[in-house]
């Protein structure tokens, strides 16, 4: 009984280390990415259930990076039903949703190239290494900077510019050899 009191000890213990540690950076991460700063706090507790939620918590590998991604998840939540909120919301009060389409001056045949190019975009994303692409994906995705990538996971910011080209040079050749412009 004693180990277990030990246990559930010492991952409260760890759970206060990363609250003192990542609140602040947590409410930063979330102020820059929402337009409703009260909501910011009830995000920054999101992680940290989440966090609690998990029994193996405290053997991640690399806690930046994870709290982080796990942050950028409940922010994707957070939206999913603010969205669904909000078409309840106008079903509810009679609203037709065919008034909310905006006529669209892209032909058929451009939404749907731009579709195989996302399908494209998607498929060489996941071929690239797994440091590559969260090196992609927190700079040009996330916005962060190279030193704030850098950071969050425990390497150079040169190694974070290497990553960064070798991702783009990765799908720009994934655009080019389907016969597709990047900059159409």
């Amino acid at each position: 009984m004693a180990s277990v009191s030990n246990t559930a000890s010492s991952t409260r213990e760890r759970l206060d280390e990363i609250v003192r540690r990542y609140y602040a950076p947590l409410l930063s991460f979330f102020r820059k990415r929402t337009r409703n700063s009260p909501e910011v706090p009830d995000l920054v507790q999101q992680v940290f259930l989440r966090l609690a939620q998990r029994p193996d918590a405290h053997t991640v590998e690399n806690p930046d990076a994870y709290i982080f991604q796990t942050a950028s998840n409940a922010l994707k939540d957070h939206y999913r039903r603010m969205s669904v909120r909000e078409r309840h919301i106008k079903t509810s009060e009679g609203e037709d949703d065919a008034t909310d389409l905006v006529p669209s001056d892209l032909s058929p045949e451009r939404v749907a190239l731009g579709r195989e190019a996302i399908a494209r975009l998607s498929s060489a994303l996941r071929e690239l290494p797994e440091r590559t692409r969260d090196v992609f994906i927190l700079r040009c995705v996330e916005g962060l900077k190279h030193a704030e990538v850098a950071s969050l996971l425990g390497v150079s910011v040169r190694a974070v510019e290497k990553h960064s080209a070798k991702a783009l040079a990765h799908l720009n050749r994934a655009l080019t050899d389907e016969g597709v412009s990047p900059r159409e």
